[in-house]
């Protein structure tokens, strides 16, 4: 009897969000929206990416008995703008990424599970042919910068496809990309004489690869994926179970019967998103089925790369060109009023969205005459230093310097350098106002839209910067023709004027912020504002009286071009939250004096009017305040500022509380309903007691000497305080309110993250003891902190321990101080550690979180 046909998975992740990076300053500022997060991106990391990290196998009680890093398993591309982003914000998850690619090579001949993508996700056949180069070899450099190996893969933005594009990555040694199966137009075995068949609507066979005659004798090959499987996967709830999913995989796989015995693979491409943040528990379900997978004999996971270089490729394929997976009119989505939208209102159309992009043309045409005759003077061949700029992307520090030997003509100390540089910015941005999420929402209003208008705002003014004739006229010209769906927008140049301009960033405003900071958090100054560094020269703290105030001479450089301007300014705080601050550019030292002389004399007549008009007579009647703060800064300042006013609050109820409480004791035993405010009063006295008895705990177990204590003893402070805490809860179960415990909650997941790293590292009974005790208070308090991080370093600790004997050894001296952490964290890992005897030296599958 033959053995069953081997059954191979490949599964892929296609992860990528709309940019959300304010150009002006590269970062994602607060979205409300995503709250309790700072931003969608930390959202759904949290929900998607890091979570494939770390994905639990529960029981049927919900308990974790084991963590999968999906990425291991999974075929994944990240757009670079993603994972830009995702190395900044959570270098943990970032470095996990990495050590699943470096591992799969190592289980898979070589081949990674991460391929490449065109780097900030435009639509290629809609791009220029210079740009289509330009996007493959970015997507290529972030790949190697990240991954240390080159891409034999690389993802289109929405699988848009043209034969221009599939000949450049051919050309720059790509090997194969993905695409959905409606794209494929026709195939044919390669054996001679063999009749083409008809793909259409879908009907190619999905389990191997096709070779693509590009001509020339050049070839690229073409993954199509399984329709049913995708369409289970992103709209039939497929991830609800991984019993489901795997249902559908062998009912995929059984396609492949009527080609005898040829490898047949079972592959699938969605957006990377649907695991986790899609669909909630989606990773769980991803999880589950690799896990059901492994144990099968008769199936393999692998990657598209594994199964190209495995088995020989017996057929071709003809694409149908200018298709994308996303749009069933071809390329209409990004170019036209095609149909496709994503629900807006009624009677909603897309008609702005031609007239976008025949704006950013007209844009990028005039930007593409500036910059060749501009870099004649810098740069022997400006389009080759433009596609190797991603090196300075990637990592402006490390080599810029390299960059500039390379391929500027004048010397590295010389002020033509900015412009080199802006000139090469200025591409930058011409490059991102492509991103395809501009045109696939409904409204020319909405942040994608507006945001590649800032990127062409950003464009538009380096060119000017840098002597061309202004391009903002004609662009505007253009965007009257683009329709608003909304009566507050008549088109999209209204849409600029109100969304776009007012956004502008420039240096006097990064110098405000400045100076802003520096009096409302004066200790805690930052000398880097984002792109931005800042450059004190000369500061005189003018004091408190008659209002506190600070003038000084600082610098700031824009640190992607290297520019730098000088800027002459004052800081006043009037109370509350009423900064003024007034800038304007340096205007020599002879001036400074002047000034500063003037404020002294008012200051020591102590009068505030006088000190108004000599700064308006400086640097006339126009100053930034607060509102001018950028918004992440401006709430630390609000939030600092009024905690202190909310402190001397807390404490004047406080004191009335505790003077009055036989009375509001009386007042509760009678069944008197106590009025709200005293009710809030009361919960904000009794969440400061709390706050202030773990801030005591939490810095005793600092001062504790190592070895002081096992982990099951506590001394008396921790028992006395233990008690109170317990006492003040009971009080506050008796009021039936709740205690305010957010600030608490982020103290002690923060101090628990250190120990249980610190004990992974090196074990000791007395970090066992403090990271127990403080999650015994944690429990008291029913508190959660750091759950997900905790989890997954408690699992790595328990591997650790399956790995290293002398390790195991150790912890199970103390008796069962595992079964004690598997309590408190809902999982069940002892088993881990028991079901391995002494000297197996072999961990389980782990995640690759360090």
């Amino acid at each position: 009897m033959s053995s069953p046909k081997k059954k191979y998975v490949c599964i892929h992740g296609h992860f990528y969000q709309p940019p959300r990076e304010n150009p002006w300053l590269e970062a994602v500022e607060r979205e409300p929206s995503a709250a309790p997060y700072h931003d969608w991106n930390e959202r759904i990391n949290m929900e998607c990416y890091r979570a494939n990290t770390a994905a639990r196998l529960v029981d049927d009680k919900n308990q974790m008995l084991n963590l999968t890093n999906n990425y291991k398993y999974f075929s994944f591309n990240f757009g670079p703008t993603l994972i830009q982003w995702i190395e900044k914000r959570d270098p943990w998850a970032y470095r996990t990424i990495l050590e699943a690619d470096r591992q799969s090579c190592e289980t898979l001949d070589g081949h990674g599970n991460a391929l490449a993508q065109v780097y900030n996700h435009i639509i290629m056949p809609l791009a220029s042919q210079r740009d289509k180069i330009t996007q493959v070899r970015w997507g290529i450099g972030d790949f190697v910068h990240r991954f240390g190996r080159r891409p034999e893969g690389m993802w289109l933005a929405e699988t848009a496809v043209d034969r221009k594009t599939l000949s450049i990555l051919v050309d720059e040694g790509i090997k194969f990309t993905i695409l959905s199966p409606y794209q494929a137009a026709r195939w044919r075995f390669l054996a001679p004489n063999s009749e083409w068949r008809d793909a259409a609507n879908g009907s190619i066979p999905t389990g191997r690869a096709y070779r693509y005659d590009c001509g020339g004798g050049r070839y690229v090959h073409l993954f199509f994926y399984d329709p049913a499987l995708a369409r289970g996967i992103a709209f039939e709830r497929l991830l609800e179970h991984s019993s489901k999913l795997l249902r559908q995989i062998q009912a995929t796989s059984s396609q492949g019967d009527q080609f005898g015995e040829e490898p047949w693979l079972v592959n699938v491409a969605t957006d990377g998103e649907s695991y986790g943040h899609h669909f909630k528990f989606g990773d769980m379900a991803l999880a589950a089925a690799f896990q059901e997978l492994q144990r099968d004999p008769s199936s393999e996971i692998v990657n598209y790369a594994y199964f190209l270089d495995s088995f020989p490729v017996v057929a071709e394929a003809e694409i149908f060109e200018n298709t994308a997976w996303s749009c069933a009119h071809g390329l209409g989505r990004w170019s036209a009023d095609c149909g496709c939208h994503i629900g807006g209102e009624p009677g909603w159309n897309q008609k702005w969205r031609a007239p976008l992009r025949k704006a950013l043309d007209y844009v990028r045409d005039r930007l593409v005459a500036h910059f060749e005759e501009s870099m004649k003077r810098f740069c022997k061949d400006p389009w080759q230093a433009r596609n190797d700029y991603i090196s300075v992307i990637v990592d402006r520090k490390e080599h810029l310097a390299g960059f500039l030997s390379g391929h500027f003509a004048g010397s590295p100390g010389s002020p033509d350098v900015s412009r080199f540089l802006k000139l090469l910015e200025m591409q930058r941005f011409s490059l991102l106002m492509y991103t395809s999420c501009g045109w696939f929402f409904d409204e020319i209003s909405q942040l994608e839209p507006v945001l590649i208008m800032k990127y062409a705002a950003m464009a538009m003014a380096l060119a000017e910067e840098t002597g061309a004739a202004p391009i903002e006229p004609g662009f505007l010209e253009i965007l009257r023709d683009a329709p608003s769906n909304l009566a507050e927008f008549e088109n999209g140049a209204d849409v600029f004027r109100k969304k776009v301009k007012p956004e502008f960033i420039r240096k006097e405003r990064v110098a405000a912020n400045y100076a802003i900071q520096s009096l409302a958090r004066y200790p805690e100054r930052e000398f880097q504002s984002y792109t931005y560094s800042i450059f004190p020269e000369h500061e005189e703290d003018l004091g408190s009286n008659p209002v506190p105030c600070l003038f000084g001479h600082l610098g700031v450089r824009d640190d992607r071009t290297l520019d730098r301007e000088d800027f002459l300014y004052t800081v006043v705080h009037f109370g509350g939250m009423d900064f003024r601050c007034w800038v304007k550019p340096f205007p020599g030292m002879i001036e400074y004096g002047r000034i500063l002389s003037a404020l002294q004399n008012a200051v020591e007549q102590q009068n505030t009017t006088s000190m108004v008009r000599i700064l308006d007579a400086g640097f006339g009647t126009g100053y930034f305040g607060l509102d001018d703060v950028f918004g992440d800064l401006r709430s630390t300042i609000a939030l600092e500022i009024s905690g202190k006013a909310l402190s001397a609050y807390t404490e004047l109820q406080k004191t009335l509380f505790h003077t009055h409480k036989p009375l509001i004791m009386s007042l509760k035993k009678w069944g008197i309903k106590l009025p709200a405010d005293l009710r809030i009063s009361i919960r904000r006295v009794l969440s400061d007691e709390a706050r202030q008895l773990v801030e005591s705990i939490l810095l005793h177990e600092e001062e504790q000497p190592a070895g002081n204590a096992s982990w099951f003893e506590t001394d008396f402070f921790f028992r006395a305080h233990m008690a109170r805490l317990t006492s003040l809860l009971d009080e506050v179960r008796s009021w039936g309110m709740s205690l305010k415990l957010e600030t608490v909650s982020a103290r002690l997941g923060t101090v628990l993250v250190k120990s249980v790293l610190e004990m992974t590292v090196s074990f000791s009974e007395n970090e066992a003891g403090r990271f127990f005790r403080l999650l015994t208070v944690c429990v008291a308090l029913g508190i959660h902190p750091e759950t997900w991080k905790l989890q997954t370093l408690y699992y790595g600790f328990v591997t650790r321990g399956v790995a290293h004997p002398e390790l195991r050894k150790r912890i199970k001296t103390f008796d069962k101080l595992l079964d004690e952490l598997d309590g408190l964290l809902w999982c069940r890992f002892a088993l881990l550690l028991e079901s391995h005897p002494e000297g197996a030296g072999k961990a389980p599958p782990a995640c690759a979180i360090r």
